[in-house]
């Protein structure tokens, strides 16, 4: 390579390196501050109090002054005041309280970790407390002074006040270190301070589109995401909705059909009666469809789709090339080492695998062949039986793998490391959107992400489960043109809310907050229009901005503005929810499917993830994107079988089969789809649709 392209491409490659590393340090240093408090509040429990002695004292003493004649007003405020001092003194200590009390103990984790952290190039707001606080912990730690000087207050918080101004300089200094540790921890997650060489942990401004073409394509902008310039024309419908929801809600309190009393109680919905026919026709079906081995299965989906195509970005050359592809792809997505892919597929050693394994990483090729395999299997007439094709779902599925895998979290209910893959799930079956997140982590911005980048298909609703849901998701999720359907936990806790000074039915008063000011959301309303183009056109990702203006941004207007937005959207949703049988029916099933398209994938990955592909996040892509591809070739050779059938059931009028029973019919089906073992390729009986010009043909059909 020549100059200066050399030059030009070192220091391309240079700079992505040191901002992934600087994503990968600033992640990592969240996930230790985040085990430090896990670690000093092992072991503590929550004091218990007996409050209700308390409160006899209280009113005792009250009432003792209530009763004295003597007691002037003067006298009777010096005694009120001292006795609200004993009775703070009594109250005990919180968790978190004494989780503090342990870190500043034991401050020596913290301090080893902030001596470095003080030496990165930060940069924030103007005048954050973080930056502050920095600024006066680096020249002690290289003058090695332990003592906090005499300075103005730092703040950090009003619970640090006191430790801060405290007698004891050498606890302050440790209760210095503890609070610029955590704050940063916030201040990193809502954007306040940052690193500018870094893609993930950008400012809060940044998410935006510039300033400039923001003023300049303002109103197209608006236009594209059918949004009105004026605030009030978007929200005088909403909140007409918002209250006809209410009384909705009201009207099926009176009528029975939900409970109120201290809290909302939904009736569980009867489950379906399982039909015979269903059964039958099942029976039926396996039947007729025999069994397949997974080789031929990938072949015959080639066939019609030519995803080996798309892969290569060309026709394959020979049979060992297309049988490459094949290898790499069942590599990626059977969790199947190198070497061991080889063992199953003799055609091919592992030095070959390893080459196809890394031509096959490219997650952009994936996806597109994911993408053409999902639009062939939705070109048969029984998808439509299925469902709507405008509704999907999505879910997140935990994979095992290494203790030593960074991006690891311990999975709650497996009790293993493992990391997350998170896929979007049609209502007509099959998988659209897939990608790597950490597990324990709010999917909100995962499920908006999938439907904003899947171009191919249209979503007006989207079902999630509660981590996939906030209140910010809700309202950016209609800005961008669908709706968030959230299966919500504990709904007896949920809360409908209108604006302040509404009329509220006296049945569900209980659950109706009237704390909306919709003026907060007007004087927002260009810059929260503003996020969501930033969003729409790709120049953030959803994931960003709910990072950014997620729990952490509590005080920022356009935070509460959205929080608000999004509340009143929820509103609209659970009155819908809570009245509507046939919508929950609709949301409840595109929800299963999602479940059901898990335990498939689970069939096809049944080991851990390499430590190798867990590392980075192309690699983590490519093993989700392999996935889901295989997931969906099962579920298309299945569907296209099953076409098959009930045409030539549909033949006849004595054995046509009712839409409403195809209709039930999933295309998960992997009875009699052999997974596992020695796999060969049978090339030649396909070689004239995916070899066509390479002059494989007749030595193929010599084979």
């Amino acid at each position: 390579m020549s100059e200066p392209a050399r030059t030009l491409e070192v220091a391309c490659f240079l700079r992505y390196c040191l901002l992934v590393t600087t994503d990968h340090l600033l992640l990592m240093v969240r996930r230790r501050v985040a085990e430090l408090w896990r670690a000093a509040g092992t072991g503590l429990e929550a004091a218990t109090t007996d409050w209700a002695r308390l409160y006899q004292e209280l009113v005792r003493e009250v009432t003792r002054l209530a009763v004295t004649p003597e007691v002037d007003a003067q006298r009777l405020q010096v005694e009120l005041r001292r006795i609200i001092a004993e009775q703070r003194q009594r109250r005990p200590r919180s968790r978190a309280e004494r989780t503090r009390d342990r870190l500043i103990e034991g401050v020596r984790l913290v301090r080893s970790l902030l001596k470095a952290l003080v030496r990165l190039p930060w940069a924030g707001v103007e005048a954050h407390p973080v930056l502050a606080a920095v600024a006066v912990l680096r020249p002690l730690y290289e003058a090695d002074i332990r003592s906090l000087p005499p300075i103005g207050a730092l703040s950090l918080g009003r619970v640090w006040h006191a430790e801060l101004a405290g007698p004891d300089r050498q606890r302050a200094f440790a209760a210095c270190e503890v609070a610029t540790l955590l704050s940063l921890r916030r201040a990193l997650r809502n954007g306040t301070v940052w690193i500018e060489h870094s893609l993930t942990f950008r400012s809060r401004e940044r998410l935006f589109l510039p300033a400039e073409h923001w003023q300049s394509h303002r109103r197209a902008h608006y236009r594209r995401l059918g949004l009105p310039t004026s605030p009030q024309a978007f929200l005088e419908p909403l909140l007409e909705r918002a209250a006809a929801g209410v009384r909705a809600v009201a009207d099926a309190a009176s009528d029975g059909r939900v409970t109120v009393d201290t809290a909302l109680h939904l009736t569980p919905l009867a489950a379906e009666p399982e039909d015979p026919q269903v059964a039958k026709l099942r029976t039926t079906l396996d039947r007729r469809i025999g069994e397949a081995q997974l080789p031929e299965l990938m072949l015959a989906v080639d066939a019609e789709v030519r995803y080996s195509w798309l892969m290569l970005g060309r026709e394959p050359r020979s049979m060992n090339e297309l049988v490459m592809v094949y290898a790499g792809i069942l590599a990626h997505g059977t969790a199947l080492s190198a070497a061991e892919t080889a063992r199953m597929i003799p055609q091919l050693d592992a030095t070959a695998i390893r080459q196809a394994m890394r031509f096959a990483a490219d997650e952009r090729r994936l996806a597109e062949a994911s993408s053409a395999v999902l639009a062939c299997m939705h070109r048969h007439p029984i998808a439509a039986a299925w469902g709507r094709s405008d509704l999907a779902s999505s879910d997140m599925m935990s994979l095992e793998t290494s203790r030593r895998v960074w991006q690891a979290r311990i999975d709650p209910r497996r009790q293993t490391p493992s990391v997350g893959i998170y896929t979007h799930v049609r209502d007509r079956w099959g998988i659209s959107y897939v990608q790597p997140i950490v597990l324990n982590e709010r999917q909100a911005g995962a499920a908006i992400e999938g439907v904003v980048r899947d171009e191919a298909l249209e979503t007006s609703q989207l079902a999630v489960d509660t981590h996939g849901y906030t209140d910010v998701a809700m309202a950016l999720s209609r800005l961008l043109g669908f709706d968030l359907c959230p299966r919500l936990k504990a709904l007896s806790d949920r809360h409908l809310f209108l604006p302040r000074g509404s009329e509220v039915p006296e049945s569900v008063r209980v659950i109706v907050r009237t704390r909306i000011d919709p003026r907060r959301i007007a004087a927002q309303w260009d810059r929260i229009v503003h996020l969501a183009a930033s969003v729409h056109s790709g120049h953030a990702s959803a994931i960003e901005a709910l990072a950014r203006y997620g729990a952490a941004s509590r005080g920022d207007p356009l935070y509460e503005a959205l929080v608000q937005l999004g509340q009143l959207l929820r509103t609209v949703f659970l009155a819908d929810y809570f009245v509507n049988e046939p919508f929950r029916r609709e949301l409840l099933r595109v929800l299963n499917r999602g479940e059901a398209v898990n335990a498939l994938k689970r069939a096809i990955y049944t080991g851990r993830v390499a430590t190798f592909q867990a590392k980075r996040h192309d690699e983590l892509a490519a093993v989700g994107d392999a996935l889901g591809l295989l997931a969906n070739m099962v579920m298309a050779w299945n569907t296209a079988q099953m076409q098959a059938s009930f045409d030539r059931l549909n033949a006849r009028r004595s054995t046509a089969v009712p839409p409403e029973l195809i209709g039930r019919i999933a295309p998960t089906r992997t009875e009699g789809i052999n997974l596992r073992g020695v796999f060969r390729f049978p090339v030649e009986a396909y070689a004239e649709r995916l070899l066509p010009t390479s002059g494989q043909n007749a030595a193929a059909r010599g084979i």
